[in-house]
Formats: structure tokens, C-alpha cells, sequence
């Protein structure tokens, strides 16, 4: 009797790459994969050869490479999550290298062992774990959709800031006066006309990044916005800023479901000023271009920009800090929940549990409330 044969199934990634998976059902009544091609011969040619084989378990350090191949995120998250989940591979639950543990033998035991084998053993802070659990439950649930995995393990993990077993204080994440960050800002122009080390822009080029870096003090932009931002994106006559995308090492991403990069956010009268000053250049697009024109890579920007301005400032932020710190402010002013949501590019929740922080300032309220 001739053996019924599979064919594989076509699939379009989020890149828009048309690949072919070539899955089949096992001597174990399981389905499985044998990989992703880019022609359907290919992926014939391995159900077929898979049927011959005798039932191999898919270890968690097998599925990683084929997750990133065929489950691919923007550049930047892939990199993230690869780094995240090698981070602790060769670390033994129930002494086992968690690289060779069978996917679907996997349960959430283990990631209590694995909590404590961060915490104590690798000395990790309890938002570095909380960050490698969170990547490891991204693999596990497309391991699911795969039929590679029964359960998510990861799932669900909840470890506190002031777990007594974190060996690594999470690190202070500062508030920035609007003084403090203006200030900052002001000597990036400064430093630029006056360092005369070669890694440091062009003269002509310093008055544009003092309002480079108020764009981050002012419209709380993640760093990869502002460098995405293209001169068409200032509409300095309605006094607002459209945010279209985020930039990282050279390439733009679009939106995604955690991350709104598509809204506008209104200009400070101040920061709009700044910029009509700005002498324009017709040589390129970008609203805040590197020396030669191009898109700025993050790595280039934050060492020949960012560093030298925090040594000329006396102060070390990060420009995420800057970030949580516009949050924080626009809260404490009564701006309205869901516009603040809005302009920041998150939920409501997300907005103001995550971005806002206690500046202090209505203790004497309290006391008169109290009486």
C-alpha cells in the first residue's frame, strides 16, 4: 500500500518573504516540522526524508536558530530575544543543560528553577530576569503554533523588584527636570563647535543638534524616532510633529502592537523656534541627518552626539530617561490620561504605571487635605 504524502504549506513572513514549511506527521502520531525552504522542492525533499528518520527530539537551543529564521521580528527585537534566550542556555535545571531539554518536556517548575539559577547564580538584576523569561515565553508560544511545544512554561512570570533573592539592585531609573534636560540639550551645541577631536561633527552642523535633543526633552520621542524623522514630518505652521517610524542601525521599522511609532505630537513654542533657525538641507531627506546626509545609526549618534554632550553637560541621562521623564511631567500637570497615552505612543496602563514617576511635589497638598 503506497504511503500517503504530505505536501508542505506555503507561508508569507511579516518581512513579506514567501518561504514553504515543511511539515508532516511523525512515527508518534505528532506534527513536525523539517524546516523552512525557500523553494517547495526543497521542503518536498525533507517531509520525505523525515518519514525515513527515526522521531528527534527539538531541544530548546535547535528551535532558537529556526525561531529567528522563520518567526522573524525588526532586526533589533531578533538580536534582543537571540541574546536574551543564549544568555542562559547552558544553564542545568534538574541538571540538564536548559540548550538540550526536549521542548515539550518543559513545565513551570522549571522556570522557578531557572528564576533562581538567574538570581542567584548569574547574579541578575530582577528586570534583566523578567526580561530573558519574557523571551523565552515569545519562543514558547510560537513553538505552540508549531506543534513543538504542548505547554508554555514561561508564561506568567512574576518576579518582584525587591525579590530577596536578587543578588543585583535594579538600577534607579532618574527623573529629569525640564531645567536639567534644556540644559543638557543647550551643550550639544556647545561641545560640537568647540571639541577638537576628529570623531566630532562638523562646526556647521552644531546648531541643529541642540533641537535635536530638545525634540527628546520635548516631545518624548524614543531615540529611534528622532532619528527617522524626515523633514516632512515638522509641520511647524499647525505647531506639531507627525511620528511615522523608529530607526535602528540604519533601517526604519514601522508600528507594531507593543509599540506605537505612527501619531502626532504637539511642539512647544520654544522648541518650534529652535528649529525654524535651523538652516535647511536640500541634500537629504532626514529631518536630523548624519555629517555626510544619511540616516543615523543608533551606535554612531549616542557616541559621536549623545556621550560627548552628557560630558560636556556634567550629567549622564539616558535618552530613555528623558523619555520617562516627559511622561512624568505632562502627568503631573493634569494632562488628560488618554491624550497623554496618545502622544507617548503606549496605553493608557502602560503610560502612566510604567512612564510616570513620583516627582514629590504635593506633600503640602496631602498635609492641607488632611488638616
Amino acid at each position: 500500500m503506497a504511503k500517503h504524502r504530505e505536501s508542505p504549506i506555503k507561508r508569507v513572513n511579516p518581512s513579506g518573504k514567501e518561504v514553504w514549511v515543511a511539515r508532516y506527521t511523525g512515527s508518534d502520531g505528532r506534527r513536525r516540522s523539517a524546516g523552512t525552504f525557500r523553494l517547495k522542492r526543497e521542503a518536498q525533499d525533507a517531509i520525505d526524508a523525515a518519514h525515513d528518520r527515526p522521531v528527534v527530539a527539538d531541544t530548546v537551543a535547535r528551535y532558537l536558530e529556526r525561531w529567528l529564521e522563520t518567526r522573524p521580528r525588526s532586526e533589533r527585537t531578533d538580536r534582543t530575544n537571540g541574546g536574551r534566550v543564549r544568555a542562559v542556555l547552558e544553564v542545568r535545571l534538574e541538571g540538564i543543560r536548559l540548550r538540550d531539554w526536549d521542548m515539550r518536556a518543559l513545565r513551570p517548575r522549571h522556570r522557578d528553577e531557572l528564576t533562581v539559577r538567574m538570581l542567584v547564580d548569574q547574579g541578575r538584576a530582577p528586570g534583566g530576569a523578567r526580561n530573558i523569561l519574557r523571551a523565552l515565553s515569545a519562543m514558547f508560544e510560537d513553538a505552540m503554533t508549531d506543534e513543538l511545544a504542548d505547554v508554555n512554561p514561561w508564561k506568567g512570570a512574576r518576579i518582584r523588584d525587591d525579590d530577596r533573592r536578587a543578588r543585583k539592585e535594579p538600577r534607579e531609573l532618574r527623573v529629569w527636570t525640564l531645567e536639567q534636560m534644556h540644559a543638557f540639550s543647550a551643550a550639544a551645541s556647545y561641545r560640537t563647535r568647540h571639541d577638537p577631536r576628529k570623531k566630532i561633527p562638523p562646526a556647521r552642523f552644531a546648531p541643529a543638534w541642540e533641537p535635536m535633543l530638545r525634540m527628546l526633552a520635548d516631545c518624548g520621542l524614543r531615540a529611534g524616532e528622532l532619528l527617522a524623522l524626515r523633514r516632512v514630518d515638522l509641520d511647524l505652521p499647525g505647531g506639531m510633529l507627525h511620528v511615522h517610524g523608529s530607526a535602528w542601525e540604519g533601517t526604519v521599522t514601522d508600528s507594531n502592537d507593543r509599540k506605537n511609532h505612527e501619531r502626532d505630537v504637539p511642539l512647544a513654542p520654544s522648541l518650534a523656534t529652535m528649529l525654524r533657525a535651523v538652516p535647511p538641507r536640500i541634500d537629504t531627506p532626514w529631518l536630523f541627518p548624519s555629517p555626510r546626509g544619511k540616516l543615523w545609526r543608533y551606535s554612531n549618534w549616542h557616541r559621536q552626539i549623545w556621550q560627548p554632550t552628557c560630558e560636556a553637560a556634567g550629567i549622564d541621562p539616558t535618552p530613555h530617561e528623558f523619555r520617562h521623564s516627559w511622561v512624568t511631567h505632562l502627568r503631573s500637570a493634569g494632562v488628560d490620561r488618554a491624550d497623554l497615552a496618545d502622544v507617548a505612543g503606549h496605553g493608557e496602563d502602560v503610560a502612566t504605571r510604567v512612564y510616570s514617576h513620583a516627582l514629590r511635589t504635593s506633600y503640602e497638598q496631602i498635609r492641607q487635605a488632611i488638616g
